[in-house]
């Protein structure tokens, strides 16, 4: 009975994953990779899902594949649903709008055999910065303009962003300019680029890095409150 039911399994999973639009990936390799995660996580395995596509997403820049824009937004996308199963909310955030800026039709095309789990991040307050803004407000803990001792969110620890294996002067010249929220325990949520480069390698380091900053959360009268910070990159020569 359990081998029948595993053959079922098996059986739907390849169905689904065989209507899936990843199979529009030229790369016969990254196409074959993007399946078996597919499966992965149509099966139910978030753990080994968010492992084998960050694999993939990574080995895409360090290969120095950056113009496959779709396999990788891909990568991410499965990335953040399993990350979602998981309940790791900021990183499925982060991810999932990664996803979607590199692959703008993304959204439509996973619903198709997505559409339980990728309806999750519609229903997130985070969902993009605006209705966090507004929720939050709502909910009096957002960092109001004025009234009381305000103190705005100081950044504690940062982190270096990594320069590509490829080449280490790959984002020389670069400029990034970007928006976070701050949470009322310090952490970053949902990065958004505000201005700068269309170098993908280049707003991918940022947000990667940018999201395991540590802050001083805003208060007011002492207080911690969710605020807004920005901050911006530019890139130099490695001396």
């Amino acid at each position: 009975m359990v081998l029948i039911l595993v053959a079922l399994v098996l059986t739907q999973a390849s169905n689904l994953s065989a209507e899936l639009p990843l199979d529009t990936v030229k790369d016969d390799k990254l196409r074959k990779a993007l399946r078996e995660v597919a499966l992965q996580l149509l099966i139910g395995n978030p753990v080994v899902t968010r492992s084998n596509a960050r694999n993939i997403a990574w080995s895409i820049f360090n290969r120095g594949q950056s113009q496959n824009r779709k396999a990788l937004a891909y990568a991410l996308a499965m990335q953040a649903v399993a990350e979602a199963n998981l309940k790791l909310d900021r990183e499925a955030l982060w991810h999932w709008d990664m996803a979607q800026a590199l692959q703008p039709s993304l959204r439509a095309e996973l619903m198709l055999s997505y559409s339980g789990l990728v309806g999750m991040f519609d229903a997130s307050p985070f969902r993009d910065q605006p209705s966090a803004i507004e929720f939050l407000s709502g909910r009096g803990e957002w960092l109001p303009s004025e009234g009381g001792v305000i103190q705005t969110a100081q950044v504690r620890q940062k982190t270096t962003i990594p320069s590509p294996e490829r080449k280490r002067n790959a984002l020389v010249g670069q400029r990034v300019k970007v928006s976070y929220l701050v949470g009322r325990q310090g952490r970053t949520y949902t990065p958004v680029v505000e201005e700068g480069s269309d170098n993908t390698l280049a707003i991918f380091s940022v947000l990667e890095s940018i999201l395991v900053w540590q802050h001083d959360p805003a208060t007011v009268d002492g207080e911690t409150r969710w605020s807004r910070l920005g901050s911006a990159f530019s890139f130099q020569r490695n001396r």
